[in-house]
């Protein structure tokens, strides 16, 4: 098959730097952008009474690592981890699994570059062999919930944030109680009904676990059907449109004999399995799961890292597949992403240069058996090509503010056919890895998007129209047909609880928020004006010698 030049964007691996020379028991990865200075840096998750790494991002195409503080300073197994702002006030917090302590951590962003790790609540004292873990707002309620995948025949964790910095682990229902050897996670909205769904990658030949979420904080677990049937030794997981039909299908991958395996969303038929080509026909002992368009043309590709045996004396080649646009994938051969031997566990896509093209970092550790010492891990710089580019970054308000479930959806021509590209902001898949939060959009020939939809989790929905390509927008989640503000009483009731009334437009979603010194102010509940009026109970007041309101509609 000859591929257009598109096709055939070439990488450039770094080899100076902290980030690249480092070597460690490195398994998953995470992008983010925590210090909000524009540019992506990089969390590394390293196993075996290893440290973990965070990578500064200069902005020049360098890292600093840095060196202090209990984020990078903890001894721990720990596998994945994954950024999300759970309490909304800006900027972006990090939860890391753990499978040994058996505990997890979670460190706070304190807004000046420091973090400070959290040592109550159930989410950090919950004993469990933490492995993969991703971020949703699962109930809507604009606030991020946190599952977290165990393995060793251990119940998963699910937790709901309260709004109040504080989570509650929820252990009643059966995506809590379905012990066994979880891997990868990943929530998407796959059956397109506004809430977020969840697949669960199960190893040590366990079926996967499929949860459709019935939007009332109530889940269904799928039993019957690809891909739950279909089970082997698997550890990744992740969804994504490859086929710019509007719904997002999946990749799980497994290892050695229960091979990658794609699976097509068809809508209320649910998924079916593609059998053909290289990416359902190659094996290897594939780790995590990648989607990105690294060639800008408009078709997502997929990166599969893979390990290695657990007594091999080296790694293996990972995988790239270039998607062709009529459904079909090519394995890309020539290269250095491609040639380059590790023991590759995670990876995540990002444009950490700000030049509108995905560059990809690679985690590579070891078995904790093997003899060979730690490697460094790889990170390519793409060397982009002729196509344009939008990318898209999204801050909530009504939703929870790392926008994370919202779906972004870009229409555009490009080599003459019109079509809508889909991306969904996630908060965590593949395996204990996590891409950049922003929405990546190859536009191929296009030199203007026609429509940029976005579908916010809060179920609100903005479109903006004939956007230049090649720019980088941030998008900030607000209602059209805001005309007038509301007008809100408080009343102290006599059992202690703050009774707000909120009279203003109706049919609007309102955002009410808490201060105790004017100048902070917290989220504590999103509520819809139905009827003109709408009421809301506060009792968080009654150890506060003062707290004020407000109420506002996005």
């Amino acid at each position: 098959m000859v591929w257009p030049a598109s096709a055939q964007v070439s990488f450039t691996r770094i080899t100076e730097g902290d980030i690249a020379k480092d070597t460690g028991t490195s398994v998953g990865c995470a992008w983010g952008d925590y210090d909000n200075d524009g540019f992506l840096d990089l969390f590394v998750a390293n196993a075996i009474a290893s440290t973990n790494r965070l990578y500064h991002n200069n902005g020049n195409g360098s890292f600093t690592r840095v060196r202090t503080g209990k984020i990078v300073t903890e001894l721990a197994d720990s596998d994945g981890s994954v950024w999300g702002d759970y309490d909304n006030d800006g900027d972006l917090d990090l939860f890391v699994t753990n499978y040994d302590p058996p505990r997890d951590f979670c460190y706070r962003n304190d807004g000046d570059g420091n973090f400070t790790k959290l040592i109550q609540g159930a989410w950090v004292t919950d004993s469990g062999a933490g492995v993969g873990a991703a971020w949703a707002d699962y109930d809507n309620d604009g606030f991020l919930d946190l599952f977290v995948a165990n393995s060793q025949d251990q119940n998963n964790f699910l937790y709901r944030n309260h709004g109040d910095g504080t989570m509650t682990r929820t252990t009643t229902r059966p995506l809590t109680t379905s012990a066994g050897m979880s891997h990868g996670c990943a929530w998407a909205d796959y059956d397109g009904d506004g809430d977020l769904d969840l697949f669960v990658a199960g190893g040590h030949d366990q079926n996967e676990q499929q949860f459709q979420n019935d939007g009332n904080g109530v889940f269904t677990r799928i039993t019957t059907g690809a891909p739950v049937t279909d089970g082997g030794d698997d550890n990744g997981v992740a969804f994504a449109d490859y086929d710019n039909d509007g719904d997002l299908d999946l990749v799980v991958t497994g290892f050695r004999s229960s091979g990658n395996r794609l699976y097509r969303n068809d809508g209320p038929n649910g998924f079916t399995r593609v059998t053909g080509g290289p990416l359902a026909t190659l094996r290897g002992a594939s780790q995590n799961p990648a989607w990105g368009d690294y060639d800008n043309d408009g078709h997502l590709d997929l990166f599969i890292a893979n390990s290695c045996e657990r007594d091999a004396s080296q790694g293996e080649n990972n995988f790239l597949f270039h998607n062709e646009g009529d459904g079909t994938f090519t394995r890309v051969t020539e290269g250095t992403v491609v040639n380059d031997s590790g023991r590759s566990w995670g990876c995540g896509w990002a444009d950490y240069d700000n030049d509108g093209d995905l560059d990809l970092f690679v985690a590579n550790g070891l078995w904790s058996s093997s003899p060979l010492p730690p490697e460094p891990g790889f990170l390519y710089q793409n060397d982009g090509g002729t196509n344009h580019w939008l990318v898209v970054r999204l801050v909530g308000t009504a939703s929870n503010r790392s926008a994370i479930g919202a779906k972004v959806r870009a229409l555009a021509t490009i080599q003459g056919t019109t079509f809508w590209q889909l991306r969904e902001v996630s908060g965590g898949s593949g395996y204990c890895s996590q891409n950049d939060l922003r929405a990546h959009f190859g536009l191929g020939d296009a030199t203007t998007v026609e429509t940029i939809r976005i579908e916010w989790p809060s179920g609100i929905v903005q479109e903006l129209r004939n956007l230049p390509a090649n720019q980088f927008l941030t998008v900030t989640e607000q209602q059209p047909g805001v005309t007038t503000a509301p007008h809100l009483t408080v009343a102290l009731a006599a059992d202690g609880e703050v009774q707000l009334t909120l009279t203003g437009q109706a049919n609007l979603r309102y955002v009410f928020e808490a201060s105790t010194s004017l100048t902070r102010w917290t989220k504590i509940a999103v509520r819809t004006n139905l009827t003109g009026t709408v009421e809301l109970a506060d009792g968080a007041t009654a150890k506060l010698l003062a707290r004020f309101y407000r109420a506002w509609a996005p």
